[in-house]
């Protein structure tokens, strides 16, 4: 599974692609301790998040108003339009990067819906992950169905630091 690279050296068809999004510290140790809490590492929950953002009908409705191009979702096609103002993150306070690793599968949805948002694709994850963390109808799905691994106590945990991050008591 191997391709030759222009110096000799071959490179491994299904090599990951490193995406670094920059975000704020807040955000960050939000998704750290979500993280912490599903047992599961950061890297793989980041992923994972954008992943399924990028293809929930949830979180797609939520940003297709920065939607400068069109997006295909099926069997959906959201309309973009080059007269929208391009969106903005205002990142306030401390900034930090976390790294992630993309299957090239993974990576090419996140660059396509990147080019619809007429962003960077770094830019991109940090506007998912920060929209699917939020997102209460999104979350519960992803509770329920990508961590089936976890007993009643840890996913009661998790909710209270999910209701907690939501601004719920």
């Amino acid at each position: 599974m191997k391709r030759e690279q222009g110096n000799g050296r071959k490179v491994r068809s299904d090599k990951k692609v490193d995406v670094k999004p920059t975000m704020s510290v807040t955000l960050k140790n939000q998704l750290y301790t979500f993280c912490h809490l599903s047992e599961e590492p950061v890297k793989d929950v980041a992923e994972r998040l954008c992943q399924k953002g990028a293809a929930s009908p949830l979180i797609i409705e939520e940003i297709q108003k920065w939607f400068r191009r069109d997006y295909f979702l099926p069997p959906t096609i959201h309309r973009g339009y080059l007269e929208r103002p391009r969106l903005r993150l205002i990142l306030k306070g401390e900034t930090s990067k976390v790294t992630i690793k993309f299957p090239q599968p993974t990576y090419d949805v996140l660059c396509t819906l990147a080019y619809a948002l007429d962003l960077p694709p770094t830019t991109t994850a940090t506007v998912l992950i920060k929209r699917t963390l939020f997102n209460q109808a999104f979350m519960h799905q992803y509770v329920q169905s990508d961590l089936k691994h976890l007993d009643g106590a840890a996913k009661n945990k998790i909710n209270r630091f999910l209701h907690q991050i939501w601004g719920y008591k």
